[in-house]
């Protein structure tokens, strides 16, 4: 009967003793779950202004955020940073300052998106540093300055698309493009670029899946160096979460107009006064 006690108690006891190699066993997979995902979303939405380990680009180097920051702060800051901006945030307001009054634009992330993101960070925090590998096409971050302006001058119409397609201006506006600003048949498309991201934005410009885009670019599809311009150029405008104005195109179109019917007028007078003479 005491061996009996005696082994339950020992079997008891080793039970106990490997509580928490079990709890760091099981932790393990569950660290890891989601990172894979959170890569890609990074690369995808973030990689553009964002490096892990790299140093800063447009915004701040990702390294150890979770570190720095409380989850709950980042969490709040991902889903609406303007909206702490604007509320007096002091880190929001700094951050704002330290890289040159861009406004990072809101991001709609889904909770299973945003932990897969949260472990990536944490994954590369453990790493020291980390390089997300090309998961897709080639990254709008990788553009050169060139290639971001010939980008817009083919959004403006300033540049002829090859195959004879009509410039986006005509039915899509962007935060301060041209000098009455775009059309509005169509989307503003000045945060297209943070709402879809590289896997979604890629494919849209590849083809062209809209009714009328479908009309307008069916038999004139953009060639690959100009999709990636205009995707170039639509992801650094998006870069700066400030809300396009509003007012612009009314108070520039009623300027132009103005001055063609003037500029009309002053024609028919002189006519007249010919036909006198």
């Amino acid at each position: 009967m005491d061996t009996y006690v005696l082994s339950r108690r020992r079997g008891r006891a080793l039970a106990v003793a490997a509580l928490p190699m079990l709890a760091l066993l099981t932790a393990l997979p569950a660290a890891a779950q989601g990172v894979p995902e959170g890569a890609q979303l990074f690369n995808q939405r973030c990689a553009s202004c964002h490096s892990v380990g790299q140093g800063d680009r447009v915004g701040p180097d990702l390294m150890g955020v979770l570190t720095r920051r409380e989850e709950s702060w980042v969490t709040t800051f991902l889903k609406s940073p303007g909206a702490m901006i604007d509320g007096g945030d002091p880190i929001a307001n700094e951050l704002l300052k330290k890289f040159n009054g861009i406004r990072m634009p809101d991001q709609q992330l889904t909770d299973d998106e945003r932990k897969g993101l949260f472990a990536f960070f944490r994954d590369c925090a453990g790493k020291g540093s980390c390089q997300p590998g090309e998961t897709g096409p080639k990254l709008a971050s990788d553009a050169t300055p060139e290639q971001i302006e010939h980008g817009r001058q083919l959004f403006e119409g300033r540049a002829a698309l090859t195959n004879g397609g009509p410039p986006c201006i005509g039915c899509h506006n962007v935060r301060d493009i041209g000098v009455v600003g775009g059309g509005t048949l169509a989307r503003d498309l000045t945060f297209s670029f943070a709402r879809l991201g590289e896997r979604k934005m890629t494919p849209a410009l590849k083809d062209m899946d809209f009714p009328l885009m479908k009309d307008l670019y069916g038999k004139a599809p953009l060639t690959d160096a100009e999709q990636y311009e205009v995707k170039a150029y639509l992801a650094s405008v998006s870069r700066d979460g400030t809300p396009p104005r509003k007012d612009r195109d009314f108070f520039y179109l009623g300027f132009v107009g103005m001055g063609v019917a003037l500029g009309f007028i002053g024609i028919v007078l002189g006519g007249r006064g010919r036909a006198k003479n």
